[in-house]
């Protein structure tokens, strides 16, 4: 850290104190001086001596200074403060040059301590996973809480009426949302899954599953996945349904693989606990407007719906999972991947894919790859 214009100016200062009149002043007597109207102490010119201090005199202690340090006639009979008004030419020359010397140093000691502490501009955040123009709008539509939970103040009529009171999978929604904000994206808005001034032709953002996301439903609907969600009620798991692969020409339905669905430990004093979600994260081009694109964050659990969160927006994991997508599907764009999401008590810690994937695709492609 640099501080040499501080530390000038209170060598200058301690220069004046001890050489210009010829005979050397101690701090306190300097300090006494300089007292007039407004006391000051031995320790305050000590402080303004130190270029490691940040105390520095304000423009009335410098003026006087200046007239003090004018002429040697001051010292006599002891250190005292002229007015202006008494100098004479000479005394009032060297008056004003001592004023506009001192005054230039501390205001450069003054401008070296600010850009100390004025923050470096931040370095923009990178992340490949969210390459949209920050100008366009982007809208994150999450669930809602079930209409038998949704609390008093949810409710339109409410006089306590707080629209995110109504917001499902409200970790998962305001992480995800905070990490856009950071990323950028300047023209942003949320919404809850029922709400009817959703454009569908937007950059969507959906969290949450199809039990309580209209959204998330309509999409997985129109996007023709190779796998089904299950819409649950209560506590029940959104588990996954991974289709068999079949045409229909045997006369399945494709819909006999496998089930992916959480793990729950049960413990000796009857507990019982989740300990590992399933998570989704879809990107996909927007059905009802090619030219924009879908975003899906979905799991089994709330767990596995943060866990698909952090996957792609904690700084920690996505250049990891980034390269594990590339290596998986080829691309950035039209692909959904499935995974483990450990629960390590009740906490959701960011995925590295490698680890956990189960199985991944290209969406439109005629086999998936897992794991």
């Amino acid at each position: 850290m640099t501080r040499s214009a501080r530390r000038q100016l209170a060598r200058r200062l301690r220069e004046l104190r001890e050489f210009e009149l010829g005979e050397k002043l101690t701090q306190d007597g300097l300090a006494a001086a300089l007292s007039g109207r407004r006391r000051l102490s031995g320790a305050a010119v000590s402080t303004w001596e130190n270029g490691e201090s940040e105390k520095r005199p304000s423009d009335d202690r410098i003026v006087q200074y200046a007239l003090l340090f004018s002429t040697p006639g001051n010292l006599k009979p002891q250190p005292h403060v002229p007015p202006e008004s008494s100098l004479d030419k000479a005394a009032r020359e060297q008056f004003y040059a001592l004023r506009t010397e001192l005054t230039r140093l501390r205001d450069e000691a003054e401008q070296e301590a600010r850009s100390e502490r004025t923050p470096s501009p931040a370095r923009p955040v990178v992340n490949e996973m969210w390459r949209h123009d920050r100008d366009e709008e982007i809208v994150v539509v999450t669930s809602e809480v079930p209409q038998d939970e949704v609390p008093a103040n949810a409710r339109a009529g409410s006089v306590n009426y707080t629209r995110l009171a109504r917001y499902g999978h409200i970790d998962s929604f305001f992480e995800l949302y905070m990490r856009i904000a950071e990323l950028g994206y300047r023209n942003r808005r949320h919404r809850s899954a029922n709400d009817r001034g959703i454009d569908p032709a937007s950059n969507l953002v959906l969290v949450g599953g199809p039990s309580n996301n209209r959204m998330t439903r309509n999409v997985m609907r129109l996007l023709n996945l190779p796998f089904r969600q299950h819409i649950a009620h209560g506590d029940g798991p959104e588990t996954f349904l991974l289709d068999d692969g079949s045409d229909g020409s045997d006369g399945s339905d494709g819909s006999d693989g496998s089930e992916l669905g959480p793990v729950m430990a049960d413990f000796e004093d009857g507990e019982r606990e989740l300990i590992e979600d399933v998570g989704l994260f879809l990107r996909a081009s927007n059905p009802t407007n090619p030219a924009v694109d879908i975003t899906l964050c979905s799991g089994c659990h709330p767990a596995g719906v943060l866990g698909a969160v952090r996957s792609f927006t904690h700084p920690d994991v996505v250049a990891d999972n980034v390269e594990t997508i590339r290596a998986e599907v080829g691309g950035l764009t039209n692909f959904f991947v499935l995974f483990r999401v450990p629960v390590v008590n009740g906490r959701v810690p960011p995925q590295r894919l490698k680890h956990t994937l189960i199985t991944a695709s290209g969406i439109g492609a005629n086999t998936i790859g897992s794991r």
